[in-house]
């Protein structure tokens, strides 16, 4: 059996480090926002293009959406429902408005970013996105998979058709919107796979993150792409200097690269439990009951120990660490 290659853990365990940073600081810090948001997300559609599977036959297509959906969306299913057992919770405990329930609950059957306004409020499932749109943007790569050549241009064109109905009509169900924006990036992932590319285009994906840093901003969330397809580029560019990174600590650092590929392995855990700790202001409701005035600098130290340690209980629990590792 080939040894694991750390390479990819790591990139993912900087990658998961990378949005933890964003979401708690990117808000205050417009620069470091612009950065890590030109790649972060990417990163991980990217990589899991790598590890995709191309066209077989159908008894392997079938075989392989059981496993995408499996691997996706039940994590996706067990955190909105920790959320909303969360909300449950707090309705009986501190008296809250049962509307945040409601629509926790109806945005597991929507599973989208935007949906519409209900009596009780918006539909949306937050951070937890990612997983759905990785789904769909993973089933639709296996028969695109078979244009060959032509598919990195179909699923450019196909997502900025995307980009441009969005600007009309911007809700979907499922994640459909994203996933489809996310596709081009899967498919970079397997092209990569299965093709050598010269060093030279990794050096023009290099100059099209700079560029795309200092002349434009990309939010997979919001819809926000501002220089397309200058930011696909430059999000490769990033991607490519996250792996470059993760080479040199993989070779060099044996405690470090340790320490981030176990992160790595653990990303999906941690995404959902930060998933959570949004929606729940689980770090808020823990630090109100220390009876002292704290420095802001612990309340961001003590959220990304929050999350991590959630997520490190969660893939050490019976049963239920299966969904995530």
């Amino acid at each position: 059996m080939s040894q694991r290659d750390q390479t990819f853990d790591i990139a993912k365990g900087i990658g998961i480090l990378l949005v933890l940073t964003c979401h708690f600081f990117g808000w205050n810090h417009p620069w470091l926002n612009r950065t890590i948001s030109s790649f972060h997300m990417p990163l991980f559609f990217i990589i899991a293009g790598y590890f995709s599977k191309s066209y077989v036959d159908r008894e392997t297509t079938r075989s392989s959406i059981k496993k995408y959906f499996n691997r996706l969306y039940w994590p996706f299913l067990f955190t909105q429902c920790m959320i909303v057992l969360w909300l449950i919770l707090m309705v009986f405990a501190k008296h809250d408005s049962w509307n945040p329930v409601i629509t926790s609950a109806l945005s597991i059957g929507w599973a989208d970013v935007y949906g519409p306004s209900t009596p009780w409020g918006n539909l949306s499932i937050g951070v937890i996105w990612f997983l759905i749109a990785l789904l769909i943007a993973k089933i639709l790569l296996i028969p695109l998979s078979r244009t060959g050549v032509w598919a990195i241009p179909i699923s450019l064109i196909v997502a900025f058709g995307v980009l441009l109905l969005h600007n009309v009509f911007s809700y979907s169900i499922w994640c459909i919107s994203l996933g489809l924006m996310a596709l081009p990036f899967v498919t970079i992932g397997w092209w990569v796979k299965n093709h050598k590319l010269p060093w030279w285009a990794y050096g023009i994906a290099v100059l099209g993150w700079i560029a795309a840093i200092a002349f434009s901003e990309m939010d997979m969330y919001n819809f926000t792409w501002k220089c397309y397809p200058l930011d696909v580029l430059g999000a490769c560019g990033g991607t490519f200097c996250i792996y470059m990174l993760s080479k040199f600590i993989a070779s060099k650092t044996k405690i470090t690269s340790k320490v981030l590929s176990q992160l790595g392995i653990w990303s999906l855990a941690i995404m959902c439990v930060h998933c959570f700790e949004i929606a729940s202001h689980l770090n808020n409701h823990v630090l109100a009951v220390i009876p002292a005035v704290l420095p802001s600098w612990f309340s961001y130290v003590f959220r990304y120990l929050l999350t991590i340690g959630l997520a490190i209980a969660i893939v050490h629990t019976p049963r239920v660490k299966k969904l995530f590792v």
